[in-house]
């Protein structure tokens, strides 16, 4: 797994997410976004690359946030959030991260689209969450247009991927959820930058992980 290197690691990079956070028209429609994202959570969750923090401050009490940027996180604990540096490199992710059969969710909002093969990407995560008893977990990634609009991305991952890669059921998981945002259309993000695709992961089976408070 190649991870793009060094503009999301450094102080610059960090302090763009602060200002972008600051700003009330983005606060106002990133809302928006965020609840979309909250719908589908279950339990104590893992916010995997959690930015300037918008999500992990409305995750439910417990949870835990994970990132690359060493600024970012410490910004996050100054706002007394659970949060700590995480190695985007590791082949097996989260293993020896976070204890196992504590949390019920994962959420990777805007990360496998920096990764160079996000299809081998998405079958460690799940390798791993199943490994550690997480029953669920929420990718979310941008369309056309706003796939284009960054340097760093890497893959375009759409339903086709998933299909393409064998990615819709695999590693004791099925895409339970798939949908486009705002506007549940994929032709959408060939227009507008902010579009996303949600597609959220189950645990299959009879050992499939229960919930946690």
């Amino acid at each position: 797994m190649t991870m793009t290197p060094q503009p999301l690691y450094d102080k610059a990079y960090a302090d763009r997410q602060f200002r972008r956070r600051r700003n009330p028209l983005r606060r106002l429609i990133k809302g928006f976004y965020l609840r979309n994202m909250l719908r589908e959570v279950r339990g104590r969750t893992i916010d995997l690359g959690f930015g300037a923090g918008q999500l992990l401050e409305r995750l439910p009490s417990g949870s835990l946030g994970l990132e690359v940027n060493p600024h970012l996180v410490e910004e996050a604990r100054a706002q007394g959030l659970n949060a700590a540096l995480y190695d985007t490199t590791a082949e097996r992710p989260l293993i020896g991260v976070v204890p196992p059969n504590t949390y019920s969710t994962l959420v990777l909002a805007h990360v496998a689209e920096h990764i160079d093969d996000s299809a081998a990407f998405i079958r460690r995560i799940l390798q791993s969450c199943a490994a550690l008893g997480i029953g669920r977990i929420i990718f979310v990634v941008p369309g056309a247009k706003g796939f284009q609009f960054d340097s760093t991305h890497r893959t375009f991952v759409n339903r086709r991927y998933l299909e393409e890669h064998g990615l819709m059921a695999c590693e004791g998981y099925r895409v339970t959820v798939s949908r486009y945002f705002p506007g549940n259309q994929e032709w959408i993000g060939k227009y507008y930058t902010f579009h996303e695709f949600m597609f959220v992961y189950d645990a299959t089976g009879a050992d499939r992980p229960g919930s946690r408070d």
